[in-house]
């Protein structure tokens, strides 16, 4: 009996081994399927849509799904932060242009005075000019005769006052055109002024250009046409600048990346035509390989004695689909020609 009972034993025990080798292989058996062939995952343009101002999130406007079309408004964002800075700088660019038009006003009156004033001295200049070389040439005539004793010495006195008077006079001219000029540049100065207002009120307007391009970017809106796969804030939170307040996703964007092995590499050109199939089995559609990545990513398979202890490599193959049925993250094989 004794004996019966282990040979039962020993046949339960061949059956149980027998059946987990057998669950293993359907385990497994799925596994060896998808490493035979190539299975890619697909992705999609997809970037987050950022806050470039700092300030209270005051309406949501997109829900995750929502389909959006570029330049539609998505959300705003409280501008009480920045429309003081415009006042402030708008009233700064007010003075600044008041102030250039009296330096204008008094600049132009100041010129045509200075000119004129400027001419008058020349002229009197010249005729005083004229006047002392006609006594410089009496005091010279007379006082060669003076030494000839052929004039009394009062006459000759009389000469040398003239010219003594008319250099005075000249001198005095003189003066009043170098008072003159002096008075011309430093109405130059005032029009350094004008160019110096002019200059600030340029830096003012970038200022409020800047201010304006703040208020602008409160109200944020869609890049392109796409869907909202995410919403990261909701109404009232207070954000700093560069927060991302939604992901967008194109969805006639899109790809395909499969890791292909080194011994298959050779099999794929850029510019080729691959019919793809989704993990369901009825999704197909066709891509274009775009780009073919040069730098190795990792080993798909480890080396072994069989294959003489070397390692096989992948490289990423992109294949373009920009087909609106590819979500990222979706499973595709390609296809035997």
């Amino acid at each position: 009996m004794e004996k019966f009972f282990d040979r039962i034993k020993i046949a339960a025990l061949i059956f149980f081994v027998c059946a987990g080798f057998g669950i293993f292989y359907w385990q497994i058996k799925p596994v060896q399927s998808e490493q035979v062939a190539n299975w890619g995952m697909a992705d999609a343009k997809e970037i987050n849509v950022n806050s470039k101002v700092g300030g209270r999130v005051i309406q949501i406007l997109a829900a995750e799904g929502d389909a959006v079309r570029q330049g539609q408004l998505l959300a705003r964002i409280d501008s009480e932060f920045q429309e003081p800075q415009q006042r402030q700088a708008q009233a700064a660019i007010a003075a600044q242009v008041a102030q250039l038009q009296q330096l204008i006003i008094s600049s132009n009156e100041a010129e045509g005075t200075l000119n004129a004033a400027l001419q008058n001295a020349q002229a009197q200049l010249k005729r005083a000019e004229t006047s002392m070389r006609l006594a410089e040439k009496n005091e010279l005539r007379f006082r060669e005769l003076l030494n000839q004793s052929a004039i009394a010495e009062q006459t000759y006195d009389t000469y040398k006052m003239q010219l003594e008077d008319s250099q005075a006079a000249y001198n005095a001219a003189l003066a009043n055109v170098e008072s003159a000029r002096v008075a011309l540049l430093k109405n130059e100065e005032n029009r350094a002024a004008q160019d110096a207002s002019r200059q600030q009120i340029e830096s003012l307007k970038s200022q409020l250009e800047s201010v304006n391009l703040n208020i602008k970017e409160t109200e944020i809106l869609a890049p392109f046409d796409g869907i909202i796969t995410k919403k990261y804030v909701e109404e009232g939170a207070l954000i700093s600048s560069s927060v991302p307040l939604f992901s967008i996703q194109d969805p006639k964007n899109n790809w395909v990346d499969f890791k292909i092995k080194e011994t298959e590499i050779n099999n794929y050109k850029v510019g080729e035509k691959f019919d793809l199939t989704g993990r369901n089995g009825t999704l197909k559609i066709s891509g274009t390989v775009e780009s073919i990545r040069r730098k190795a990513d990792f080993a798909t398979q480890k080396a072994t004695s069989e294959r003489g202890d070397t390692d096989i490599i992948a490289f990423n193959v992109k294949i373009r689909t920009d087909s609106e049925n590819v979500w990222p993250g979706m499973r595709f094989t390609i296809d035997e020609k």
